[in-house]
Order: structure tokens, then C-alpha cells, then sequence
């Protein structure tokens, strides 16, 4: 039995020179509480034979509908404390990964100590040497006219949005909401008195996403709700349908209606409005159907990859490949594509490419320290809320929709993508530094 009342992440002995396993271990003095509140639960909700409904012994509870309270727990427990806690010991011990962390195992034992065993990737070889000097010369916009109006007539509509945009209405549709929230008993009381899930919230504007239209337009920032939103209940239990109360406070927003050119200058080091429209500009000037913005991250980070030493693990490559597959079968030209004799050469490059810019970004970040506060993670999010401004960012975003409904996304996750653009920004910044 674990004797710790901390939560804690520990890499496993078993971790290879290519491959770190993460074990967060959420002991029983935390999840006691919630195991007391889920068998509470089932006793009202379940008539087992020979018992009237709600009369059904704890004890009995605990027996026989051990399963579905366990598999909440792995969940919640997941949600409220295993990602966070991976991530945050990562970034701490900067660790420089290949790809995303998978999820391998859950585990909870008679005592009800939770341990969530993570494997991450890791470079075979990494050896990153100075950069900031390196010769640089940015991809040049195009020279049309017409890319200044449409670059113009995009900041007079912005301006034009922002001076109808009512902050008082409070969160719209289309508006990013962030909140916290924690489990709470029948008298409003929180269970888990040792952590709330922090997430960010795009309010969608389809029919699936009525359920959080509901709970949260016309709310404001520092409101406090409790609920059992059916949506938030699938987002915290993903295994299996669940009954519990939830306390809900929302802590910032970004509004959909009113981009703010202020966090935007503030996130790109932007001084004057020469400045602002060259930058803008870097998304309206097009080569080849690819961005300005988009060339100049690329050949940026491919500088530096060719400069120094990396190799990367063949698992990881894999994964990669994988992934990149899955994505070009929904793409309408697939059939095309696969008849290119390269093309699994291709495939296999790109994989190898987006797994060393991933590379690539986190080790600069570690290595200048640099930090991501929540005004970089609101500019981030508005960024994703104008289609042409998106090509700001270089990394994929998170896929936030799951059967056509938006989901949350969780802090610490968004913190460290936000880290990676923000190392992108860093690296252009310094390579085309005059």
C-alpha cells in the first residue's frame, strides 16, 4: 500500500534508453473520498434482486458493483490529476519527448491507490548546439497590391466587430471559456479537496454542443455553478454513463466577436502598426498555396535540424506514420497519392520531419527557459478562431470535436502546445533578428 498522501509522477525503472515509462500514483487518501461518494451513488440508483431500491447495503454496493465505480475512478482520476501531473513533471524535469506520451495502463488496487503508467518516446541522440547566429533568410511576401488591401480590409472588419462586441452579455457561441471544476457530494461539498480540473472550452454552435450552450452562454467570469450537465458527465467519464454533481467556475474567456490586437502585438513583439500589418501580411502572402508565415517556421526549423544531431527512435517514426496515414484517408486525393511509387518514402519523411520540429521546439524551450503565461495561451486560442489567422500557428491544434460536439481540452495540455508556438515565435525572432 502506498503510505504517500501526495499525487506523484516517478519515471519506472523499466524505462529504456528510448522509451521513459511515467507512473502517476493518486494514493487512496485522495480517491477514498470519491470511492464513499460512487457507492452512495450506485445504492440510490441500482435495485439489485432481493433488495428495494435504495436499500441495498453499502457493503453489498461495494461488492457487486465494484466495476462501474472503479472505472469512474480511472477516469476521473485521469481527468482530475493523471495528465496534469505527467505534463507538469516533464516540463519540470525537461524532458525532451518524440511525439505524444501514450497512455499504456490504469491500475487500482484493493486499497484504492490509482496508478496511471504513461510511455513517451524519447531521442536516440539529441545534441542541440548554439543556433541564434545561424544565416537566415526569411521566405519574401509576394508583391501584390491587393494582398495590402485584403491585409487592410481584415483589420477594418476586425475593428468594425470589435465595437459591437457587449462584454456584459457575457460568454457567446464561438467564444473560448476557461473553468474549473471539481466533483462535489449532496451538500455542495467538493470530494477531491486536492485538485479541480482546469480546461478550456470552445462553445460550439452545433446541435451536439447544446448541452454546454446551455450551462455556460450568458454566464460571466466568476460564476459558480453546479450542475450534472450531461456533457460534462461523457467528458469526465468516457467509459461509462455517470450521475455526479458538479461545481463549475469560470475563470477567463476569449470572446469569438472581439479579437484582441493588443494580445496579438503583446505574443509577436509587435511594436508599431508597420509592424502589425507586415505581420498580418505573413498569412495573406501566399507561394504555392503555402503562407509566408507558414515557409518561413519551416525553413526556420529545418535550419536547425540540418545543423544538428537527431535521431529519432524507429517506434516513434512508426506511430507517426501511422497517424499521418489515418489523417490522408479522409483526404479526397488519397487514391492519387498512393500511386506515386515514393509515396511510402514520403509518408515515412514526414514523419520524421514533424517529430524532429516537435523535437526541436521543446529542447529551445527548455533550454532558454522559456514560460507560457495565460495571456500567450489566450492568444493562442483567438488565433483559432479566424481561419486565415490560424496559419499563425505551425504545430496541429488539439482536435477538440468528438462525434461533432466540442470538447474541453485540458490546461496543462494546451500550456505545453502553447510552449511549442511560443519556441517557434522565439527561433523566427532570433534568426531574422536584425
Amino acid at each position: 500500500m502506498v503510505q504517500s498522501d501526495k499525487i506523484c509522477c516517478l519515471i519506472d525503472p523499466a524505462s529504456s534508453s528510448n522509451s521513459y515509462f511515467f507512473k502517476v500514483t493518486v494514493p487512496a487518501q485522495v480517491t477514498q473520498s470519491f470511492l464513499s461518494l460512487a457507492t452512495q451513488k450506485h445504492q440510490n440508483l441500482v435495485q439489485p434482486t432481493g433488495f428495494k431500491k435504495g436499500l441495498a447495503p453499502l457493503i453489498y454496493i461495494q461488492e457487486h458493483f465494484k466495476a462501474p465505480i472503479v472505472s469512474h475512478l480511472k477516469d476521473l482520476g485521469l481527468k482530475f490529476f493523471g495528465i496534469n501531473t505527467l505534463l507538469l513533471h516533464i516540463r519540470s524535469q525537461k524532458i525532451v519527448l518524440v511525439g505524444t506520451p501514450e497512455l499504456r495502463d490504469i491500475q487500482v488496487d484493493s486499497f484504492g491507490n490509482a496508478t496511471y503508467l504513461f510511455e513517451g518516446n524519447v531521442p536516440k541522440e539529441l545534441y542541440m548546439q548554439s543556433w541564434k547566429f545561424l544565416p537566415f533568410k526569411p521566405t519574401p511576401r509576394k508583391k501584390y497590391r491587393d494582398i495590402d488591401k485584403q491585409v487592410t480590409t481584415f483589420l477594418q472588419e476586425e475593428e468594425a466587430q470589435q465595437q459591437q462586441y457587449v462584454p456584459s452579455k457575457g460568454i457567446s457561441v464561438g467564444d473560448w471559456v476557461c473553468f474549473q471544476a471539481w466533483i462535489v457530494d449532496h451538500k455542495d461539498k467538493p470530494i477531491f479537496d486536492v485538485s479541480t480540473a482546469n480546461v478550456w472550452l470552445r462553445i460550439g454552435n452545433e446541435e451536439p454542443d447544446t448541452d454546454f450552450q446551455k450551462l455556460f452562454v450568458g454566464k460571466k467570469i466568476n460564476d459558480t455553478i453546479i450542475t450534472d450537465n450531461p456533457s460534462l458527465q461523457t467528458y469526465f467519464c468516457e467509459s461509462s454513463h455517470s450521475h455526479y454533481n458538479y461545481a463549475i467556475k469560470i475563470i477567463d474567456s476569449v470572446p469569438y466577436q472581439s479579437f484582441s490586437f493588443d494580445l496579438f502585438k503583446q505574443y509577436f513583439k509587435i511594436k508599431t502598426h508597420k509592424d502589425l500589418l507586415n505581420k498580418i501580411t505573413e498569412v495573406f502572402s501566399f507561394n504555392n498555396d503555402i503562407s509566408q508565415r507558414r515557409l518561413i517556421a519551416h525553413e526556420a526549423l529545418g535550419l536547425i535540424i540540418r545543423k544538428n544531431h537527431i535521431v529519432l527512435p524507429d517506434s516513434a517514426i512508426l506511430l507517426q506514420r501511422k497517424q499521418i496515414l489515418q489523417d490522408l484517408q479522409f483526404k479526397p486525393d488519397f487514391i492519387v497519392y498512393k500511386m506515386d511509387p515514393d509515396f511510402d518514402l514520403h509518408v515515412t519523411n514526414m514523419a520524421k520531419r514533424q517529430l524532429m520540429d516537435n523535437v526541436v521546439a521543446e529542447s529551445i524551450a527548455y533550454q532558454d527557459n522559456i514560460s507560457v503565461s495565460n495571456q500567450d495561451i489566450k492568444a493562442v486560442l483567438q488565433l483559432t478562431q479566424r481561419p486565415r489567422l490560424k496559419d499563425f500557428l505551425y504545430f496541429p491544434f488539439f482536435r477538440t470535436q468528438l462525434h461533432g460536439q466540442e470538447f474541453p481540452v485540458e490546461h496543462e495540455s494546451l500550456y505545453h502546445y502553447c510552449l511549442k508556438e511560443k519556441a517557434v515565435n522565439h527561433i523566427i525572432y532570433h534568426l531574422t533578428k536584425k
